[in-house]
């Protein structure tokens, strides 16, 4: 027995519009990073894990209450690998964060 689900069509189209509109494509992985930034002038730091990366940033689960547009500095927790971003996006939960690389590197995550 086979069952077939039918999707909204509208809803279809948005997603094809969305991913048009990316840059790069996602792939799903867990990295642990640790996120630094400056705060009043003191150095603060929160655990992440990202939900997905691309050439260009990444999705994470942050441990911080991190604004739009704040320079934070991504570092992978297993290798060291430092990299520059940008919160570029804010879920309406404190947790999850977009990051956009200052300098995309294709090769800063270690995926193929």
């Amino acid at each position: 027995m086979t069952i077939k689900i039918n999707k909204d069509p509208a809803a279809i189209a948005l997603q094809a519009r969305w991913e048009s509109l990316r840059t790069h494509k996602r792939i799903i992985t867990r990295v642990k990073l640790l996120v630094e930034w400056e705060q009043g002038g003191a150095k603060e730091h929160a655990n992440a894990v990202t939900v997905d990366v691309s050439h260009s940033g990444c999705m994470a689960v942050v441990g911080a209450d991190l604004p739009l547009h704040k320079l934070v500095r991504l570092i992978q927790q297993e290798t060291g690998r430092k990299a520059d971003a940008q919160v570029v996006w804010r879920s309406h939960e404190a947790w999850d964060a977009g990051f956009e690389l200052v300098k995309p590197d294709a090769t800063f995550w270690g995926l193929q």
